[in-house]
């Protein structure tokens, strides 16, 4: 409301008014199932009276009885009676046993109006009661999959997990379970077959839900060694597939893979993995290629896609800074190395920069380090410099070598130099930006890979 004078109505004061129904008084949650013996906390809100005050009952109770329930000090046990109005959040503590009138009500009547009242309807069930979501599933053997347990009649909802079963007396023969419910299948059905996935209620443990597993027979595709590449590997490379189901090659016809539906040359070490070629015409455009594995029976696997993704056409600095430690809106699409088929711990066949350091013309030696390298700016012109690399899966002239930057540091020679090293012969112009750069190589399946700060330009 505004008031102005008559003698100047410039001049105002102004006042602000809530205009309220009258009193209400609600009560939450509205709805609860609570096992007997326990308890759910429950909380009202009175408004439209600066008395906020409440009277609890049960079933018209006041503060309840032993067969309906009763209103409790919050976190009291055993149970305190609430005789003050002033309690607005309380306990309802389930009776022992279920009573007649069931759902019972737990109401709230306001003291400053005792008309206006608010009830939460609570239904009580003998015991709590655990399920497991989903309740059932079909696995491949080694398949991971996630279960999910709720509690009803209880504020306390964590599990213990369990995997059982006639035959899972060995540990892992049924699989495992860890303790947030994630389930990795076994590699094989175990005989019996009948898995169980239990989830044992911690707040009563003599109470549990099941969820029952089958785990599947025949050939099964887990993934794919590259499960993506670039669109355009001019080499081709060999694809490596984990599963299960597999007839190794070693025993007579072994499993076959299809790559795009037709069958190519397959070894199968064992039941788990099997290898064979993928060629530049299968990835040489973009989008997805069907890879699933025959068995010689005639069964075939599921079908898994290898993703064949759009070359990066040119590079982006994201540039971070103590101010700015974060960027927004930088999608960064990432393929596997072409080479992950075959590459190995202990073997890495990956593309990566291993060491670096100045190669000496004069002698035809290469002195391999760890720091930087500096380059120096001529005075005019321009001048070059003599580096050398290294990487255990080797490298060649066919690959491309760039420095980062606006483009003013060239590679404008490269020759190899035995057991993998390049020599690479850089050129550097008075006008080179001064600072750290990042050198990157790619070879022709699109494989690339960055020494981020290996040169720096003084």
């Amino acid at each position: 409301m505004t008031v102005a004078p008559q003698a100047d109505p410039s001049k105002t004061a102004q006042a602000t008014f809530a205009i309220q129904s009258g009193v209400s008084v609600s009560v939450s949650p509205s709805t609860a199932t609570l096992a007997t013996n326990h308890r759910v906390a429950l909380n009202a809100q009175v408004n439209g009276a600066s008395n906020t005050g409440v009277i609890w009952s049960i079933n018209g109770i006041a503060g309840g009885n032993a067969s309906f329930g009763q209103i409790c000090a919050v976190g009291s046990n055993p149970c305190q009676p609430v005789t003050s109005t002033t309690a607005s959040q309380v306990d309802y503590l389930a009776p022992g046993a279920i009573p007649s009138m069931n759902p019972v009500s737990a109401t709230a009547a306001t003291a400053a109006d005792s008309t206006k009242s608010a009830s939460a309807q609570i239904t009580l069930i003998n015991h709590v009661l655990v399920s497991v979501q989903p309740g059932s599933a079909t696995l491949a053997p080694l398949a991971v999959r996630g279960f999910a347990a709720s509690v009803l009649g209880t504020s306390n909802q964590n599990v213990v997990w369990q995997v059982q079963g006639a035959a899972c007396s060995i540990a892992g023969i049924c699989g495992t379970i860890d303790t947030s419910g994630t389930y990795t299948a076994p590699s094989a059905a175990p005989v019996p077959s009948a898995i169980q996935v239990v989830a044992i209620s911690r707040d009563d443990t003599s109470q549990s839900g099941i969820a029952n597993v089958t785990i599947s027979g025949g050939a099964n595709i887990l993934k794919l060694h590259p499960s993506s590449v670039y669109a355009g590997a001019a080499q081709g490379f060999t694809l490596r597939v984990d599963g299960s189901g597999f007839v190794p090659s070693s025993i007579g016809q072994g499993s076959a893979m299809l790559i795009g539906g037709t069958a190519r040359v397959t070894t199968c070490i064992s039941p788990l993995e099997c290898t064979a070629p993928v060629t530049a015409a299968d990835v040489a455009a973009a989008g997805s290629v069907s890879i699933q594995i025959q068995n010689p029976n005639g069964t075939k696997s599921n079908a898994v896609a290898l993703i064949v993704a759009t070359p990066n056409v040119s590079n982006e600095i994201v540039s971070l800074t103590t101010g700015a430690p974060a960027a927004t809106g930088k999608d960064i699409v990432v393929v596997d190395p072409t080479t992950a088929g075959v590459s190995l711990p202990g073997n890495d066949l990956d593309l990566n920069v291993a060491a670096l350091g100045l190669f000496i013309t004069a002698s035809n030696t290469c002195t391999l380090g760890g720091s930087a390298i500096p380059l120096q700016r001529p005075a005019s012109g321009t001048s070059t410099a003599d580096i050398c690399l290294f990487s255990q899966s080797g490298l060649d002239t066919s690959m491309t070598y760039t420095v980062s930057g606006p483009g003013d540091v060239a590679v404008i020679f490269k020759q190899p130099a035995g057991l993998g090293i390049i020599h690479l012969t850089l050129q550097i112009p008075a006008s080179a930006a001064v600072g750290a750069r990042t050198l990157s190589v790619q070879n022709t399946n699109l494989d690339k890979t960055a020494a981020s700060g290996v040169l720096e330009v003084y």
